[in-house]
């Protein structure tokens, strides 16, 4: 048998093993009528208007809502809602559910609705994340925005952050979507996911989950600089270390920082794991404060630890994609790993050449396959951009492509 052939393999003998089982006044809380609740996800706990930025012409409010978590049970999770000002258009505002992009491996605080900027604290630690250019330009163009901080995120948060869960990454979407309707009745039945990096890869998982909500039609997905390809993208950081030394350090503290991010993942579903099976001592001693960082501090914090032990500092392990458990993580969760990963619906994705957290090679690759298998994808590059100014570059083109999609 093929070396790929045995991987994938023993991958699905694991996964059904450790994966298959499941500025506003008023302050005050609105509690969910208890009557017309019922215990399933999206049932509303309570909502509340929410400040936010005068770039938003329109209102927030933050929902309190269940949605069922990596465990199979419910849990609470927050959302954002944003409406437009004035009124709704027949048929009600089209809806957008947004997905953010790794704001932490797992510190709950690290949040959108915690933070002015809707990114968690991309921005303020010097990530400029351009999220609320992307909302409020939803939001001023018509479309009423979804904004879940996901499972595991928020204030509210009541279970770990399951970092890259498709399934989780899906049902925070959809949930959110499903209590937003709750809350406002001018919404139209109608909606369509865009997310940027990890929460680009998560709106590609939406339309797998959306039949979870069948009261709704999805739409299509846009999807900017999605976090996808991870065994690749980290070989590829070998690649480009061989080929530019002076960055070695550079591209080696990305390798070790999307292998501790897997693993994070990967142990809040299956605590058991041992994260020596795919790393050295010294990362696996980074993972406990990596996980109560924010994003731009967990990378820092693992620079710090690396540059003190330079070259001696023993962090993934070259064969790292190979465990079983983490082959059956990354075989569900990363469209590129799993081969019965398929879409329907008109997908755009959008990508910068300057990109250093997802690749053009890698990228190609997952849009190739998917075109290959039939699916109606869109996908442009932006001369001159990177990972977030690909967000403003592309915009014109993104809303053009959701424009269509509530037209069809």
């Amino acid at each position: 048998m093929h070396s790929s052939t045995l991987k994938r393999a023993v991958a699905r003998v694991v996964v059904t093993t450790i994966l298959g089982s499941a500025a506003v006044a008023a302050v005050s809380i609105v509690p969910a009528g208890a009557a017309e609740e019922v215990a399933t996800a999206g049932s509303v706990i309570s909502h509340k208007p929410h400040a936010i930025s005068p770039q938003i012409k329109g209102r927030a409010e933050l929902i309190v809502h269940t949605m069922q978590s990596v465990s199979g049970k419910l849990t609470k999770a927050s959302t954002l809602l944003f409406v437009p000002e004035g009124q709704a258009p027949k048929g009600g505002w089209p809806v957008i559910a947004w997905a953010h992009g790794t704001t932490t491996p797992g510190n709950k605080l690290c949040a959108p609705s915690l933070t002015d900027d809707l990114d968690g604290g991309l921005t303020k630690d010097g990530f400029n994340s351009d999220y609320l250019f992307e909302i409020s330009t939803l939001v001023n163009a018509g479309y009423a925005v979804v904004a879940p901080d996901l499972e595991g995120l928020g204030e509210v948060a009541e279970v770990p952050y399951p970092y890259f869960n498709a399934s989780s990454l899906a049902r925070s979407l959809i949930s959110g979507v499903v209590a937003a309707h709750k809350v406002n009745a001018d919404l139209s039945n109608e909606y369509a996911a865009v997310g940027h990096s990890d929460g680009g890869h998560a709106v590609l998982g939406v339309e797998a989950y959306a039949d979870e909500a069948p009261q709704f039609e999805f739409k299509g997905t846009v999807a900017i600089a999605p976090y996808t390809s991870i065994e690749a993208f980290v070989k590829e950081l070998a690649q480009r270390t061989a080929a530019n030394p002076q960055k070695a350090d550079d591209f080696r503290l990305l390798q070790n920082f999307n292998v501790a991010l897997m693993t994070t993942g990967l142990k809040v579903i299956d605590p058991s794991f041992e994260a020596s099976a795919v790393m050295g001592p010294d990362l696996a001693a980074q993972l406990k404060d990596f996980t109560t960082r924010c994003s731009v501090p967990a990378i820092g914090g693992l620079s710090k630890a690396m540059t003190a032990k330079g070259v001696a500092f023993e962090g993934f392990k070259e064969n790292w994609a190979d465990d079983p458990k983490m082959a059956a993580f990354l075989g569900v969760n990363d469209p590129a790993a799993n081969p019965n990963f398929r879409l329907r619906k008109p997908t755009f994705i959008s990508l910068g050449p300057d990109d250093a957290f997802v690749f053009l090679n890698t990228t190609r690759a997952l849009v190739a396959r998917l075109k290959a298998d039939g699916t109606p994808v869109t996908y442009n590059e932006y001369p001159g951009t990177d990972h977030f100014t690909v967000i403003r570059a592309a915009q014109a083109d993104t809303m053009a492509f959701l424009k269509q999609r509530f037209a069809d």
